[in-house]
C-alpha cells in the first residue's frame, strides 16, 4: 500500500510540472491601468476671433475658470475649454463643425455643458461641476514615431444604466499657446494680432505683438497674449463625432452601471493627423489632447450633447 502511495505522489508531482512550454503570461492592455474617475467635467465652449474687439474679455473668463478649478498642478482637470474660431485664419473644420452644432449670435460667446451662458460663465460652471456623472472618460495618447499624428487609446466606464441612447466618443488636438503677432508663411504675412477695444488687452502690429496690459488669472501686464485651446483637429472616425459605442457594445444601445469600453476586448483607439487643412499652425506651439463623450439630442434635432471628457 505504501509503495503504491509513493508512486501516487509521483504522479502527481509530474501533471503539476508538465506545462507547455509555449505559454506566456498575456501583456497588460494599453489601458489596464487607466482609472475613469466618477466626477462630472466642466466644458466651456467659447466662440471667438482674432478680430474681435471683445473676446480678450472671453479669454480673460476663460483663463479665471481654470485657474480656479484646475489650481495646484492637479492631473485631474475638471474644466476643459476650447476656443473655437470663427472668420480668422485660425479656423479648422473641427471648428466649424462645433460653430454650426452650438450656434450663437454674437462673440464672445460661451455654452457651459451644452447650456448658451453668453458671457457669464462663473455659475454656470460651478453649476455643472457639482453635477454627477453618469459616464466617465479617461485615455492615454502618444505621439507616432515620425511626429505627424498622435495615437490615442481610449476607455469609457458608465456610473448608471443607461438605455436607448446613443453614445459617441471623439478625441482632438488642440493647439496652445500661439503667439498673437503677424506670421510670414511662405512669403505670405498672416495676422494673428488679437484686436481689442478693452483695457485689459493693447493691440499689437506686425511683428510686435499683442499684449496684457494688466494683471489677469495666471498673465502679468506686459505678457504676450496668446491664442490657446483651439481645437484644430479631430480623430480619423467614419463618424463626425467620434466612434458609435453601440457600434462595440454587443448589447447596442443598453448599458449598465460598470460596464467598460476600450479594454483589450472592446478596444477604442483613435489618431488625429496634425496636418491642419490650411491653416497655419506656427511652430514651437504646445498641444494639448481632450477626449469628449457625446451623445444624441433628445429632441430629435441634429447635433449633440457634451455628456464627460478628459484631458491630459
Amino acid at each position: 500500500m505504501k509503495k503504491l502511495f509513493n508512486l501516487m505522489l509521483v504522479s502527481v508531482a509530474f501533471i503539476a510540472c508538465d506545462t507547455d512550454p509555449t505559454e506566456v503570461t498575456p501583456a497588460n492592455y494599453v489601458t489596464d491601468n487607466l482609472t475613469v474617475l466618477e466626477d462630472q467635467k466642466a466644458f466651456l465652449l467659447e466662440t471667438t476671433g482674432t478680430w474681435c474687439q471683445y473676446c480678450p474679455n472671453g479669454a480673460a473668463s476663460m483663463l479665471e475658470m481654470q485657474s480656479t478649478y484646475n489650481a495646484n498642478g492637479d492631473s485631474n482637470i475638471r474644466v476643459i475649454g476650447f476656443a473655437s474660431h470663427t472668420g480668422d485664419p485660425l479656423v479648422t473644420p473641427v471648428q466649424t463643425l462645433l460653430n454650426n452644432t452650438f450656434t450663437t449670435t454674437g462673440v464672445p460667446n460661451f455654452y457651459v455643458n451644452n447650456e448658451d451662458v453668453g458671457q457669464s460663465i462663473s455659475g454656470p460652471t460651478g453649476a455643472a461641476l457639482a453635477g454627477s456623472a453618469s459616464v466617465g472618460v479617461s485615455h492615454v495618447s502618444s505621439l507616432n514615431e515620425t511626429g505627424d499624428s498622435t495615437k490615442v487609446d481610449i476607455k469609457v466606464q458608465f456610473f448608471e444604466d443607461k438605455k436607448n441612447i446613443a453614445y459617441y466618443v471623439q478625441s482632438y488636438l488642440l493647439a496652445t499657446g500661439i503667439e498673437a503677432k503677424t506670421y510670414d508663411f511662405g512669403g505670405l504675412p498672416v495676422d494673428l494680432n488679437q484686436i481689442s477695444s478693452v483695457a485689459i488687452v493693447t493691440t499689437g502690429s506686425g511683428n510686435t505683438p499683442t499684449k496684457w496690459a494688466i494683471d489677469t488669472w495666471g498673465k502679468k501686464a506686459g505678457d504676450i497674449y496668446t491664442h490657446d485651446h483651439i481645437p484644430i483637429a479631430s480623430g480619423i472616425t467614419s463618424f463626425e463625432w467620434g466612434v458609435k459605442l453601440d457600434t462595440i457594445n454587443p448589447l447596442g444601445q443598453s448599458y449598465f452601471e460598470g460596464d467598460i469600453f476600450g479594454s483589450k476586448y472592446t478596444p477604442i483607439q483613435l489618431v488625429i493627423p496634425h496636418e491642419v487643412q490650411g491653416v497655419p499652425i506656427p511652430p514651437g506651439v504646445k498641444y494639448e489632447v481632450v477626449t469628449i463623450v457625446w451623445s444624441e439630442r433628445f429632441d430629435g434635432t441634429p447635433g449633440v450633447l457634451f455628456v464627460n471628457g478628459f484631458q491630459g
